[in-house]
């Protein structure tokens, strides 16, 4: 069928696909999703290059791609699939181009944002639609984040708009990055979109409805690449 390469959020990991990668693998797919690693030179030097050319590392040659970015690597995403173009790309909750997304003073991050070991609270509310076993899943997993890779994707970071059939996932309760910004990325994207209402920012991959989202992304991929 081909290939599944799969790019977690910040603070994330591979992980965050584990309800995904049993659809696609189901349906004959090679599904991959890894850990991005600090630079050799640790998390407070990484930059976006180093999570760049982890990504292409991932990729098989000669396989048909589909390529998945969630939040921060769905801009990654986005940027991979200049030089390694997929069959078909899906964004879900994206961090969307600077110059897609709306006009907004320009944050400023520590060198290392500290998430591992956070209060289950501040996990609890994130994953508001998901069930107490996958929050408690979810809680000891989060980690530390390289701040200059934020600082870099949230800058001016030009991307082309991709040459292949896009799907653009979205959460209408997404408190991170709003839907209403996603909805922009889809058009900018010219992609297919599905919104998702009541769904938190990570609901797609982990909410109790994310089976169901994994299911109805990849018919639109099957669909796509007939």
């Amino acid at each position: 069928m081909g290939v599944v390469v799969a790019v977690h959020g910040a603070g994330g990991g591979g992980w965050e696909y584990e309800l995904w990668r049993p659809v696609f693998q189901e349906a004959g797919y090679v599904f991959i999703a890894n850990d991005l690693q600090p630079s050799p030179d640790g998390l407070a030097a990484t930059r976006a290059e180093d999570y760049l050319d982890q990504i292409h590392s991932w990729i098989p040659q000669h396989e048909r791609l589909i390529l998945i970015g969630a939040s921060m690597g769905g801009l990654l995403a986005l940027k991979v699939a200049e030089l390694l173009p997929p069959a078909a790309l899906v964004l879900i909750n994206s961090l969307p181009p600077s110059d897609v997304a709306e006009s907004r003073p320009l944050k400023t991050y520590p060198p290392i944002i500290e998430w591992e070991n956070g209060p289950l609270a501040e996990t609890q509310a994130a994953l508001f639609d998901s069930d107490e076993t996958i929050v408690q899943w979810a809680w000891p997993r989060w980690r530390n984040e390289s701040g200059a890779v934020l600082q870099q994707l949230h800058g001016p970071f030009p991307v082309q708009r991709p040459a292949c059939p896009t799907l653009v996932v979205l959460g209408e309760q997404d408190h991170d990055i709003p839907y209403q910004t996603g909805l922009r990325l889809a058009q900018w994207a010219r992609a297919d979109l599905h919104l998702y209402a009541g769904m938190s920012h990570v609901g797609p991959l982990l909410s109790r409805r994310a089976a169901e989202v994994a299911r109805t992304t990849l018919a639109w991929c099957q669909a796509r690449l007939l």
